[in-house]
């Protein structure tokens, strides 16, 4: 199997981290992979924050709480917000959004780390953390990225396949 599928059946979500740092080099690979992901006619509408200080990520735990599950937030050394741009793309960005997560979340993995995707876009917690950030309007909160040293080991479990393949439509 090559190291693209490997990746993708080895990540893990990780909500338990270790308090050791991320080296700037590796944090900056990560951000890179998700800078590749793609996106409507290559608009690239995202926007990451990165947040590794404490009081900060305490307010951002705070906020989440309200309405998405928020762990690791505060234990992982980084945590990465993955925004948007509505007026760049204002059909597409929350695609855009998530295959920068994607790609950020199996570049951690390949360089052993873990990270606990946390959906945002569309919940309570979308509009606090917009104000603790100071966002501008246009720009929307499709997740949020803790990252770090796993500190657990979870078991990779999935439905089988032929549960989501169907041809031509759906039929019940």
């Amino acid at each position: 199997m090559n190291e693209v599928l490997k990746a993708i059946r080895n990540r893990r979500t990780i909500r338990r981290f270790k308090s050791d740092s991320i080296k700037d080099e590796t944090l900056r690979t990560i951000l890179d992979a998700g800078r590749w992901a793609p996106s409507f006619s290559n608009l690239q509408p995202w926007r990451f924050i990165v947040i590794k200080d404490t009081e900060l990520k305490n307010a951002l735990d705070k906020a989440a709480r309200e309405s998405v599950l928020h762990l690791g937030i505060n234990e992982a050394p980084v945590v990465i917000l993955v925004c948007v741009d509505r007026r760049i793309d204002p059909l597409h960005s929350i695609e855009a959004g998530a295959a920068a997560t994607q790609n950020m979340a199996l570049a951690a993995w390949s360089l052993g780390l873990g990270a606990g995707w946390i959906g945002i876009w569309g919940t309570e917690a979308e509009a606090s953390i917009q104000k603790l950030f100071e966002l501008p309007e246009t720009v929307r909160v499709v997740s949020l990225l803790p990252i770090g040293i796993p500190d657990e080991s979870p078991e990779g479990v999935r439905k089988p396949l032929r549960g989501f393949i169907h041809v031509g439509k759906i039929r019940n």
